[in-house]
């Protein structure tokens, strides 16, 4: 491995926080645009939701998000990052999305313009 190799290879967390920071304050904001940078395009949402199963297209998901408008009290933690090449996967804890604690999973793509949310998988925690 070049020195050029370990530098990028040391700066990959930070770019893919990034990447989910952006996703974080667009929840918070209700900016759908900035969240939905946090995106690949074609991207796709599973889980739980009111313990009935959920699959949205990144459309349908962001337009939930629009529809639920803002989340000011989202507290928000990444809690595990890990990378190989190309692709990774994050975890991120959150708090208080508009009353409603969640814990995603995201798998994560580089593409030319950065890391990129290619698809995440849900868990909705019992309402706060």
């Amino acid at each position: 491995m070049t020195q050029n190799d370990e530098i990028e290879s040391f700066s990959v967390p930070g770019a893919i926080a990034e990447t989910l920071q952006r996703y974080i304050d667009g929840a918070r904001t209700g900016d759908i645009a900035l969240l939905r940078s946090a995106f690949a395009e074609g991207a796709r949402v599973s889980g739980s939701y009111g313990g009935k199963p959920v699959t949205w297209s990144l459309g349908e998901f962001c337009d939930a998000v629009a529809k639920g408008g803002p989340a000011p009290g989202l507290q928000a933690r990444i809690v595990a990052i890990e990378a190989a090449g190309g692709a990774a996967m994050a975890r991120l804890e959150a708090l208080d999305w508009r009353g409603t604690r969640y814990t995603d999973f995201f798998v994560m793509v580089r593409r030319a313009d950065g890391w990129r949310i290619d698809s995440k998988v849900f868990h909705a925690h019992a309402r706060a």
